[in-house]
């Protein structure tokens, strides 16, 4: 809609009709005309080109989905918990205008949270694939999807926003809360898109879960937007929970959990992620950037899709071996004909607390075998592709987590570069005994057993990997160092321990037989 020299701005106020969009989790999901208009770019709809969870398909067969899905569906419970929290300050004194101001604010950030995300989604993330790009939201230098995303709003999609909300300053108030970058009273939009209890979670475990046709992701959705509350923590209005939604939480956490466990760290998902982080790099490498990173345009960065992959997957698993091409074919085999390494090397797995005795010594044993595999690739006939060694990493729940938050004692005119870090329960919780003037939140842990019986725990799956014709021989060899030679080492060790203890003893009797001496032959001060 071009605008005239005579046309009035374009007031968003004036239209609140909506389109309706099916959607197989939420149902019929309500989308604005400036929505509409941003799923309708380039950028937005490439997301339908981007695989919500990698290769999953190959291991669960209807994981098909996409980047694009979820992203709605994000927004739209987005939507939901604001027009819940429209109940509680500060949205509830705020003017009709401001609050649909601020509520389409959040659906948007919501919408566009995952536009930067790479080919296939999270693979390659810690492998170096993203390189250093300047932050629109910081003007400082970062790597990953979120700043892509960032980059993507600012360059791409900002004439559409700004054509839609002329004077609302949206664009740098999407970018702020998309980076975190919120403080004061309206914190909580930062943890509606991304924190505990986020839109993104709440989305794609339901997502996940039903493409996926497994249950492990399933909570209850309602009653956890019902239980949402805001508390004021050190300064800032920050996302809580009532304590009637304490279950609503463990679930949602437990469910959580339960994914990563049974699909997001499944062993063959997981390798599939290994072998197409090593083909992405390389095809970036021979045809791409040259550096085996994502280029830094904007243009040529979402020009990039899963199609594009999938095409030279296809062409390089059918190309004959040359020395330039080699290691991108074996990957591209690996992927097309599904010709998978086999799990060598399964131990249970780890709930890493450093205070829990049993799970530090489960996971010093598992260190030792990933150690002495690597001495042992490096030194030996196994050829390095030939063995994959992946741990997989990843956190139940947090107890607190750092937030930055403006202390008023120290300046009352909020200047946002006096902000401090101070600590925050992660989930905090409103409890019934408290009187609205002197809420107090306290961490969810102080209410469940369950949750604090899993908090702060790092998970750690180590799995081996071996080809075929080394199998057994990596299989023997990772069993022994698990159990025998961990075992007796640990035994040498407290013998030397012991050893070290006694011989302690018999110096300090030593010592002080010694001091005994030199006090009989020392002078005494005489009496005369």
């Amino acid at each position: 809609m071009e605008l005239s020299a005579t046309t009035h701005p374009y007031n968003p106020l004036e239209h609140r009709d909506t389109s309706v969009f099916r959607d197989p989790i939420h149902g019929l999901i309500p989308v604005y005309e400036w929505e509409l208009a941003l799923i309708d770019t380039e950028a937005f709809q490439r997301l339908r080109r981007i695989h919500q969870l990698s290769m999953t398909y190959y291991v669960y067969h209807g994981a098909e989905h996409t980047r694009f899905g979820h992203s709605i569906g994000a927004m739209h419970i987005a939507g939901r918990i604001m027009d819940h929290l429209r109940g509680y300050e500060p949205l509830h004194s705020l003017s009709e205008e401001m609050f649909f101001e601020k509520r389409a604010l959040v659906r948007m950030v919501a919408l566009l949270h995952d536009l930067g995300h790479g080919c296939f989604s999270h693979v390659g993330e810690g492998a170096s694939i993203y390189p250093q790009i300047e932050d629109p939201a910081t003007g400082g230098f970062d790597s990953g999807h979120e700043v892509y995303t960032r980059k993507i709003i600012k360059e791409k999609l900002s004439d559409t926003i700004e054509k839609y909300w002329p004077q609302y300053d949206m664009v740098n108030q999407i970018l702020k809360v998309h980076s975190q970058g919120s403080y004061d009273s309206f914190r909580f939009f930062d943890d509606i898109i991304s924190g505990q209890l986020d839109c993104d979670k709440m989305d794609y475990l339901l997502r996940d879960s039903h493409y996926c046709g497994v249950q492990y992701g399933v909570y209850d959705l309602d009653k956890l937007i019902h239980s949402l509350r805001i508390a004021k923590i050190a300064g800032n209005n920050v996302l809580a929970i009532s304590q009637n939604g304490i279950q609503a939480v463990e679930g949602f956490v437990l469910a959580r959990y339960w994914m990563f466990i049974q699909v997001y760290f499944h062993k063959d998902r997981r390798l599939f992620d290994y072998y197409l982080t090593g083909f992405i790099k390389q095809y970036l490498l021979l045809e791409q950037s040259k550096t085996g990173q994502y280029p830094i345009d904007v243009n040529d960065y979402i020009a990039l899709d899963d199609g594009i992959i999938l095409g030279k997957i296809q062409y390089y698993a059918g190309k004959k071996d040359a020395e330039d091409t080699r290691q991108i074919s074996y990957y591209a085999k690996k992927l097309y004909y599904r010709m998978h390494h086999k799990v060598a090397f399964d131990p249970p797995y780890v709930h890493l607390n450093p205070e829990d005795i049993d799970q530090k010594e489960a996971y010093n044993r598992i260190s030792f075998v990933k150690k002495n595999i690597g001495k042992y690739i490096a030194t030996h006939k196994w050829e390095k592709l030939d063995v994959y060694v992946d741990l997989a990493k990843g956190s139940s729940t947090k107890h607190f987590f750092e937030i930055k938050a403006y202390d008023d004692e120290l300046d009352r005119n909020y200047d946002p570069e006096k902000l401090t870090e101070k600590e925050s329960p992660a989930i905090p919780v409103i409890s019934k005994l408290s009187k609205e003037e002197t809420i107090i939140p306290e961490p969810i842990q102080d209410y469940s057993f369950t949750l604090r019986s899993i908090s702060d725990r790092k998970i750690n799956i180590l799995r081996i990997y071996a080809e075929e014709n080394i199998f057994d021989d990596v299989k023997e060899r990772c069993t022994h160092w698990f159990s025998e030679e961990y075992t007796a080492k640990k035994k040498k060790i407290a013998e030397k321990k012991l050893s070290l203890q006694t011989k302690k003893r018999e110096l300090d009797l030593l010592a002080e037989e010694i001091s005994r001496d030199e006090t009989e032959l020392s002078e005494d001060e005489l009496d005369y």
